[in-house]
């Protein structure tokens, strides 16, 4: 046997999360359990620690995120009305205006608002909207068309947004480290097990003895 070639490192069976706790707070009472093991076990302990501790950051975000654009978009609500108005022309589409990758159509209509005061002006309409057509509208108090207040589903799909971005960017550095950790470990563990055979093979295979120093 070549005293070069030697036995790829076995690993031991993964550790299971209780097993990782112990391991890392120096309680496990396999008597096999090298240092490396227990750096190996407080990394992955650190790491989802972590990575719970961005899930709460990240959800209690999002909650403070929700309520408070709920309270927001609750005041603009109450200071707007929402009316129907009837379109006079056909609908033309916009050359700039483009919401959620669809074409934005508008056309002249005509709506009462405040009290019997007759308003007109130009409104966002359905692109199949012709004279006649009644389109819901928004209004102020004074009755000129205003945006439509964000609705839940958008209010709750802007809040998990930034939930998730702030548990991605607290999430990923935590699951990049303890690979970047486990990389310098595994790399410690192999030289160290070069070394041990490298000094024990000789040995081990009958080719030098204790205290055999060659001819």
């Amino acid at each position: 046997m070549s005293s070069t070639h030697r036995p790829p490192r076995a690993d031991g069976p993964p550790a299971r999360p209780c097993g990782h706790l112990r391991r890392a707070a120096g309680r496990e009472r396999n008597p096999l359990s090298r240092a490396l093991d227990r750096a190996r076990s407080r990394a992955v302990v650190l790491t989802a620690l972590g990575i719970v501790l961005a899930a709460l950051l990240g959800a209690g975000a999002a909650v403070a995120r929700l309520t408070t654009d709920q309270r927001q978009a609750a005041v603009t609500t109450a200071r707007l009305h929402r009316v129907e108005a009837v379109v006079q022309g056909e609908a033309k589409r916009t050359d700039t205006a483009v919401v959620g990758g669809r074409a934005v159509y508008r056309a002249d209509a005509v709506w009462t608002y405040p009290g019997d005061r007759r308003s007109t002006g130009s409104v966002d309409v359905p692109r199949t909207a012709g004279p006649g057509v009644a389109v819901g509208i928004w209004v102020d108090r004074s009755g000129r068309p205003a945006a439509a207040p964000p609705s839940s589903a958008d209010l709750v799909a802007d809040a998990v947004c930034l939930g998730l971005f702030l548990f991605g960017l607290l999430g990923l550095p935590a699951c990049a480290g303890l690979c970047t950790r486990l990389g310098v470990l595994d790399r410690r563990a192999d030289r160290a097990w070069t070394r041990s055979w490298a000094r024990l093979e000789p040995v081990w295979s009958g080719r030098s003895t204790p205290g055999h120093h060659g001819d």
